[in-house]
């Protein structure tokens, strides 16, 4: 069977040096039990921008009032699903980021606490960028 190629967003949420992750939960269908940068699928007719806003607002309860594009980046989730990603740098946003989907969101400056190497280029490239 053929797995089908989506586009997805990644957010990065920052205080200070430090940046937040979700741990998703182990009974997760695609990335169980993997810390990443939080983002999701963008829908059919949906820009980067407005999926990246849905996302935010649907996973942390944040209202995200600016972006800035840092990187695309290309991975296979668990389940074979072949990601294309656009990750931006959330640089300003309301309320306060709580799990809505994940097990536990955390802030961390440590790039090892990510569990994908994809997470850990782009929080690089966001610092270079920063």
């Amino acid at each position: 069977m053929e797995t089908k190629e989506v586009d997805v967003v990644v957010g990065i949420v920052t205080k200070g040096n430090k940046f937040l992750v979700e741990h998703r939960g182990p009974d997760e269908t695609l990335d169980p039990d993997v810390v990443c940068l939080p983002g999701g699928h963008v829908n059919k007719g949906e820009s980067y921008e407005k999926a990246l806003k849905r996302e935010m607002h649907e996973e942390l309860g944040i209202r995200v009032k600016s972006m800035r594009f840092i990187g695309k980046s290309f991975r296979i989730a668990s389940n074979g699903e072949k990601q294309n990603s656009c990750s931006y740098m959330i640089t300003a946003y309301q309320g306060k980021p709580t799990a809505r989907s994940a097990a536990e969101i955390f802030w961390t400056d440590n790039l090892n606490d990510l569990s994908l190497e994809v997470d850990r280029q782009i929080i690089r490239k966001s610092r270079e960028i920063h």
